[in-house]
């Protein structure tokens, strides 16, 4: 979740070495952060972020035996226990408007405006969240809007211009990583409030890592990364830290979560660990 603010909001962290796999590293520079719960939503926030005061940024988790699940195009709950989550979420993040869509593993991103107003239904209160056209992504400047986006082992990848005041959020599967949604959410940035990749700071959220996500050498290929013979682990989110500092965000501006969906203990959905949450 992300979402531009006006006040004043903070926002989370804990501690994991990232795994390693037989990929080349991260890109020297980009560095390893840890995010810890804290606030309302129990929500993993990035430590550097959570002092802005204009932004509020986060990946929520289960909530222990909570069940906090947000899965509204998933099996894992009902839908009126999922609203009630989502309805909730806005509380917690003191936000009336929050937009999301059914994610489709493309590079489609929505550039969020003011002609948008929060989702009605029959003459009743808003409906939460405000589901636009499918998408996997979404970026906005305006203030008190909540950018979502769903994952259970999927990256969430944070963009933030402070110079515009515009934020960014992604839903990055190997699809769409290798469709191309990092780069096309730079380019809309770019073409909506003159973001340039040098004034973005960049966050891959918790996502399964390294050692825990064995692919075939399709998913390789597919990436542009160099494929092995037989199924191995792939870090995605080391392969989107490389792609950031191609299209020159500056690697100190990138960040990448220690948490794993799988192997870190951290509270977080797995799709591959059996979990249809989100």
């Amino acid at each position: 979740m992300f979402r531009g603010k006006r006040g004043t909001r903070r926002v989370d962290c804990f501690r994991y070495p990232l795994c390693m796999t037989s990929q080349p590293p991260l890109p020297a520079g980009v560095t390893e952060v840890t995010e810890s719960r804290s606030g309302p939503l129990d929500a993993l926030v990035h430590p550097a972020w959570a002092s802005l005061p204009w932004v509020v940024q986060g990946s929520t988790t289960r909530r222990g035996s909570r069940d906090f699940d947000l899965g509204l195009f998933s099996s894992g709950n009902p839908e009126e226990v999922v609203r009630a989550n989502w309805a909730e979420l806005a509380t917690g993040a003191r936000c009336r408007t929050v937009v999301h869509a059914r994610q489709v593993h493309r590079a489609d991103v929505h550039v969020v405006d003011g002609s948008r107003a929060p989702g009605r239904g029959r003459g009743g209160p808003a409906v939460v969240p405000d589901l636009l056209e499918p998408a996997d992504g979404h970026v906005t400047d305006r203030a008190d809007v909540l950018l979502a986006v769903t994952t259970a082992d999927c990256v969430p990848v944070f963009l933030l211009d402070a110079r515009a005041r515009a934020v960014g959020a992604v839903h990055a599967g190997w699809r769409g990583a290798a469709a191309g949604i990092l780069e096309r959410a730079v380019g809309v940035m770019a073409a909506a409030y003159g973001t340039s990749a040098a004034d973005l700071q960049l966050h891959l959220g918790p996502a399964i890592c390294g050692s825990c996500y064995e692919v075939g050498p399709e998913v390789f290929e597919a990436l542009g990364e160099p494929a092995p013979d037989a199924p191995t682990p792939i870090d995605v989110r080391a392969a989107l830290a490389r792609r950031a500092v191609g299209l020159g965000v500056a690697p100190e501006d990138v960040t990448v979560s220690s948490h794993c969906t799988r192997c870190t203990g951290s509270d977080l959905y797995s799709h591959r660990g059996g979990d249809a949450q989100r």
